[in-house]
């Protein structure tokens, strides 16, 4: 199996926004998985041309798409992705996200041309709905996984709903902040920061390094600015998306007309077929708001407001005095804020306040320059004399928020999206400023790539395995002094014998005992049966496995059988007769050790189909036959085994015979070689045999024991190179005069000196 590497590539890929603002799509690629982080269209744009640059991925490898807000630029581009592409993965947003989305895309596609809908264009009625019912939902704080992704959500206080998401894929975390607002208004809590520090943070930079005006100062500057307009009876629209920042500002507007009874006089319209739709919506998750909105709702709606209208059409508008009329899109793409700029923009006593972020190539950007004329939504040229004025309530932060949120993140790299190209440069600028002050081991990277520029980070692979079933031992338990016995255990966790498992990313050993309850592995056995021809005689056979196996056993004879014997525990094989000929039936369960036992059951039983008249009259091999009488276990021929492997390696004249002695006294130098030992390996042995080895002025006894099965060796020397080649040798050679056994058996060897 090839090594795996240390270390692995993270890919950032803005397909929208990247030094821009609108259509934001963000392809996040890391360890084989694929993220997709909003999908939404250009506002200054139209048709297909509106979309991000989703033709130069393939959407088919996407495992997840995660969605921010609600707004057009973040989400109008979702069912498009996922009813006329090849993707196939899951979309994930918060429960409001969703309510005020298929209201908005709703809204959007009666706006849209007729060519821009269905086949051919971006979508229709039919596959919003679609869309809609593949959206999976989650709140706040849950986490989810798919697949080795792991994700979890923070309130972003920009709209109703809006997410920051985290993202961790094989140990790197990524942090997501979609729009986002650290100022609490009038009905939104302010964004969550993360306790949990991101590797790699993604946050908007929409506003460079502008400061914003305190909250009171804007609120003040807007209810003035309005008032002059309407003060000298002027028509006063202002450009608003249906549901977000048009909650904020009719708040204000409605108290602001409560303290002024002069002003009651002059209508206030929520120009939106939706209004009623929103107010549910509102309501529903009202949980989601502030405080100072859950404390108004004991006491009443505060969304259902006393001096504001709402307009279902723009027929029913009188405006033939002063007016304040609230009217979507924000924009001025289209629509109805579109048609009353259109009809107002010629008067000096009309105004339009724009409330929100301008997007470039839209007549809301365009008019901030305060040109001479401007263009009609059906192509006239007309003078504009109304007044122009920028107030920006939209929930973004501005440069010493950002910055605030960096240094609470503490991220080791920044990547900035959601920004015109200047603005995004200066505020790189600045962070790679501020951060080069701090130490060099926190200061992070910072990259504003464009759309379809790939940044790519190296992370070293986090190689951590989960253990279930670990046992605490202390592993150097037999290694400690004696002057140590008193110290405290040094504890580990620690599984001996297990199976590792490697899942969406990460590795679990599951120790032997939990794979059944704990592991996602199925665990089930194999009953094997293998059957062949019997050509010699059952007891040529019988005789030639005991000398083969150390444990071959005679069981209960199977219906039909003319013999039934269990090999090592492993293998059962019966003798059958089938028609003229001899058969045997091997049966066992699959295991390395189950399958090892029956090939060498096959081989013996071969070896007696090749020549069972030899195996008849030829004595036996290494190891006496078991059914000896007076040497049931073989120990005397194993003790001639060992003779002559000691003659072998010294010469005839360096071994002798020696009387065999009890066994040495505690404490005497001795080495010990033992084989197939039982549990108590401190039993009394009986002497079988005893040989003096004579190395030029060297010398040393080895002494051969048993007790049944049982064997053992003993070599004592004064010298501690011969002592340790001898026990070498014994070990080897009383090996080989054992015959295989399948059962677990404990050896031993003892080392002592003269």
């Amino acid at each position: 199996m090839a090594a795996q590497p240390l270390e692995d590539t993270l890919t950032i890929t803005p397909l929208g926004s990247g030094q821009e603002v609108g259509r934001s799509c963000h392809l996040i690629q890391f360890r084989g998985r694929t993220v997709l982080l909003d999908c939404g269209i250009h506002p200054g744009r139209s048709g297909l041309d509106a979309l991000p640059f989703l033709d130069t991925v393939d959407l088919s490898e996407v495992d997840l798409m995660l969605v921010s807000h609600f707004h057009i630029d973040h989400a109008a581009g979702v069912p498009y992705i996922t009813e006329k592409t090849n993707f196939q993965g899951r979309v994930f947003m918060t429960h409001p996200t969703k309510a005020v989305m298929r209201m908005l895309l709703s809204d959007y596609i009666r706006l849209l041309p007729q060519d821009d809908r269905g086949e051919g264009g971006l979508y229709d009625e039919e596959d919003l709905a679609r869309c809609c019912d593949r959206v999976e939902l989650v709140d706040f704080h849950q986490v989810v996984e798919h697949e080795g992704i792991r994700f979890w959500s923070y309130n972003a206080g920009h709209v109703l709903g809006a997410a920051m998401f985290m993202i961790e894929i094989g140990g790197v975390r990524l942090l997501y902040t979609g729009d986002y607002s650290l100022e609490e208004d009038r009905h939104l809590v302010p964004a969550e920061v993360p306790t949990l520090e991101p590797h790699v943070l993604i946050m908007e930079s929409t506003y460079g390094t502008q400061k914003h005006e305190s909250r009171d100062v804007r609120e003040a500057l807007f209810t003035s600015t309005i008032e002059r307009i309407v003060q000298r009876g002027g028509r006063c629209l202002i450009p608003v998306f249906a549901l977000g920042r048009a909650q904020e500002l009719l708040l204000i507007l409605d108290e602001y007309w409560k303290e002024r009874e002069d002003l009651q006089r002059v209508p206030v319209f929520y120009a939106s077929k939706m209004a009623s739709r929103a107010l549910r919506v509102y309501q529903t998750y009202i949980n989601m708001m502030n405080m100072h909105v859950r404390d108004q709702m004991d006491i009443s709606n505060p969304f259902k407001f006393d001096h504001v209208q709402n307009l279902a059409s723009i027929d029913d508008l009188d405006d033939s005095g002063p007016v304040v009329v609230l009217a979507a899109p924000g924009m001025l793409q289209s629509g109805v804020s579109r048609q009353l700029f259109d009809r107002w923009a010629s008067s000096e006593r009309n105004g339009v306040v724009i409330a929100g972020y301008s997007v470039e190539g839209t007549l809301a950007k365009q008019i901030l320059s305060e040109p001479d004329e401007v263009k009609t939504q059906d192509g006239r040229t007309q003078p504009r004399r109304c007044t122009v004025v920028s107030i920006s309530f939209s929930a973004h932060v501005d440069y010493f928020q950002n910055f605030q949120f960096v240094e609470s993140t503490m991220p080791n790299n920044i990547v900035l999206v959601h920004g015109e190209k200047n603005e995004m440069s200066r505020l790189k600028g600045k962070l790679v400023q501020e951060t080069g002050k701090w130490p060099a081991e926190s200061r992070p990277t910072v990259s504003s790539p464009e759309n379809g520029q790939a940044v790519n980070m190296r992370f070293a692979r986090d190689r951590r395995v989960a253990c279930v079933g670990a046992r605490e031992e202390d592993p150097f338990k037999h290694k400690r002094r004696a002057d140590d016995a008193d110290a405290a255990p040094e504890k580990r966790r620690v599984v001996k014998s297990g199976v590792l498992v490697s899942k969406d990313l990460r590795c679990t050993l599951y120790a032997d005992d939990e794979l059944r309850e704990s592991s996602p592995l199925s665990v089930t056995s194999l009953r094997q049966t293998l059957r062949l021809q019997l050509a010699s005689d059952v007891g040529v056979f019988r005789a030639l496995l005991g000398q083969t196996f150390a444990d071959v056993e005679e069981v209960a004879i199977a219906g039909g059988a003319e013999a039934s014997l269990d090999v090592g525990g492993c293998v059962r094989v019966d003798v059958v007769q089938a028609d003229a000929a001899r058969e045997l039936v091997l049966a066992w369960d699959a295991s390395p050790l189950g399958d090892v036992v029956a090939d060498a059951v096959v081989c013996v039983a071969l070896h007696c189909q090749s020549s069972p008249a030899a195996l008849l009259t030829t004595g036996p091999c290494c190891v006496p036959d078991a059914s000896a009488a007076d040497d049931p276990h073989g120990a005397k021929d194993a003790a001639a085994f060992l003779r002559a492997a000691l003659v072998d390696h010294f010469g005839d004249e360096r071994v002798a015979d020696a009387p065999t002695d009890d066994e040495p006294a505690e404490g005497e130098g001795r080495d010990r070689s033992a084989s197939n030992l039982s549990a108590r390996s401190d039993a009394k042995m009986a002497a079988v045999a005893a040989f003096a080895v004579t190395l030029d002025d060297l010398s040393a006894t080895c002494t051969f024991r048993a007790d049944g099965p049982n064997f053992r060796v003993d070599v004592a020397s004064d010298d501690d190179p011969l002592r340790r080649r001898l026990r070498t040798l014994l070990e080897r050679a009383l090996d080989a005069t054992q015959p295989i056994s399948t059962k677990p058996r404990k050896t031993a060897a003892g080392e002592g000196g003269a």
